[in-house]
């Protein structure tokens, strides 16, 4: 439980980020219909906001294409992006991914071929820790943006208990 407790903590820190290279906006599940879930919605206003701030120009979108998707979660965000304002030429596309660790190293390839050295990561708060760290791991100079989670009660528990259970598997594979 403290271990939960915790994820709640750091969830809500403060964190103020700085003008970077480009924003990376980590997946989500896509519905069946091709609309984004309310996580991946929020992520992708979260970074909108952020891009319209001018905290960056360019935005990597992470994620590929899970069994029960009907695009993939970069191909989504992105459409989502474009739709919104953003020019098709700021968004870069990595959907290859199918989880955080990827998400992040995929994204840091993409930035070294272009030069960049900087990124405000964008996920759910309380993702948010954890991905900073697998961030760093990738050699990703990085702040972060923690957009809102999904509200129903046993949603947000079990988004924090699972988190609290990356943080360990986390933590295990540093050790070994």
């Amino acid at each position: 439980m403290a271990l939960v407790g915790a994820v709640c903590v750091r969830a809500n820190a403060d964190r103020t980020p700085v003008r970077s290279d480009c924003i990376i906006v980590l997946g989500a599940r896509v519905r069946s219909d091709g609309t984004l879930s309310d996580s991946l919605r929020y992520r992708c206003e979260s970074a909108l906001a952020a891009w319209k701030e001018g905290l960056a120009p360019f935005l990597i979108v992470c994620g590929a294409q899970g069994a029960d998707e009907p695009v993939a979660e970069a191909e989504a965000m992105r459409a989502w992006l474009v739709q919104h304002g953003v020019p098709e030429k700021s968004v870069v596309l990595e959907a290859d991914s199918y989880n955080t660790e990827q998400n992040l190293q995929n994204a840091a390839a993409l930035m070294r071929e272009r030069g960049w050295e900087s990124a405000v990561v964008v996920t759910s708060d309380y993702h948010l820790e954890r991905a900073l760290w697998l961030a760093r791991d990738a050699g990703i100079r990085a702040g972060g943006i923690a957009a809102e989670s999904p509200h129903p009660i046993g949603v947000w528990l079990k988004n924090r208990v699972r988190e609290a259970c990356s943080w360990c598997v986390y933590a295990l594979k540093k050790l070994l």
